[in-house]
């Protein structure tokens, strides 16, 4: 699963400035089982209804996508039988339509359907005490995986899971989506140009702060003990995810467990990739390849994003600690912090 909190912004003045300013204006609340932030620089209309309509709509993208919902429409299509083609709603079809596209895309190194395994590891909402799943067990939940015949019909409104056991998970990429529909919101409602908004550190930028310079946004140092800055960059107009081993793990005689699951062998990810940042105009896709090229880990990881034009920044670990490293396509971010 995917880390959270591990992109944060950069605090310099800017909430300080926005309110002395009256210019910018900040709606913060909860959801997702994490934080949300909009910050934005109204436009000619009002903006006095905003704030209930963000909430009804991450209430309503909740109902559509979560697993700790009972009666939620994810959890409905999970408990569903049979090879039929079951009614989804546009929210599911969507979020489940790209996370299938960057499973194929990924060789199934991004895979929504390890509910199963997430379940047994206990990075779901069932704590099982920080235990290590007899490998009989692991092989087992393994089994009832099938996310690669999972069938999205677009026409018909509805999804084919690709067997009756799987249990499909979006935590992976739901906050990505919700991101983007928080900003048609802004965008097409309210002609909102200058903005950030933030789900669980899953966010996208546009226009300018209220010092009427570009974003800045801080990549965190993978250091569990500390909160330090590895390295700030100015997203201009895209989404910036965050992937990681260092917040979400848990320990075991001595071995550390990370919350991310390697869906080829049904156990926590093994590898020196520490932090993988990546760019992309679409959250939810940001979102989900952050995952992808954690589990990929590094060589794999860098040989996939040059093979997608995927902007991307690593941080791995090393005998003198870490080490940087960042492809061409991400270098215009790099100096454009520094400018």
């Amino acid at each position: 699963m995917r880390t959270s909190y591990i992109i944060y912004l950069l605090l310099f003045s800017v909430f300080l400035t926005a309110c002395q300013q009256q210019e910018y204006v900040k709606i913060n609340g909860q959801t997702m089982g994490t934080y949300y932030t909009l910050q934005f620089k109204p436009e000619s209309q009002s903006v006095d209804g905003l704030s209930a309509q963000v909430e009804q709509r991450l209430e309503q993208l909740n109902q559509n996508l979560s697993t700790y919902i009972d009666d939620s429409d994810l959890t409905t299509l999970n408990r569903s039988v049979g090879r039929r083609c079951f009614k989804v709603s546009q929210d599911t079809l969507a979020v489940v339509s790209e996370a299938l596209r960057i499973h194929q895309l990924s060789d199934g190194a991004f895979d929504p359907g390890l509910g199963p395994l997430i379940e047994l590891w206990g990075f779901d909402k069932k704590q099982i005490n920080n235990q290590v799943p007899a490998d009989e067990l692991i092989k087992e939940r393994q089994a009832m995986i099938n996310f690669t015949d999972t069938q999205v019909r677009q026409e018909q409104g509805c999804i084919v899971k690709g067997n009756d056991l799987l249990q499909i998970n979006l935590s992976a990429i739901a906050k990505g989506y919700a991101v983007d529909e928080l900003i048609a919101i802004l965008e097409q409602q309210y002609g909102i140009q200058n903005y950030l908004v933030e789900i669980g550190g899953e966010l996208r930028v546009n226009g300018n702060n209220a010092h009427n310079k570009p974003w800045t946004v801080a990549i965190e140092s993978p250091d569990p003990g500390s909160r330090s800055v590895q390295k700030v960059i100015t997203p201009i107009d895209m989404a910036v995810a965050t992937s990681g081993d260092y917040r979400n793990f848990f320990e075991k005689d001595g071995k550390r467990y990370s919350h991310t699951i390697n869906p080829i062998s049904g156990y926590p990810i093994e590898h020196k990739l520490a932090s993988i940042t990546v760019l992309h105009p679409s959250t939810m896709t940001a979102d989900a390849m952050a995952t992808t090229l954690m589990v990929l880990g590094e060589k794999a990881g860098k040989d996939f994003a040059q093979q997608h034009n995927l902007p991307v920044f690593m941080i791995i670990k090393s005998d003198d600690g870490f080490k940087e490293y960042y492809n061409d396509a991400f270098k215009p971010y790099l100096k454009s912090a520094t400018q």
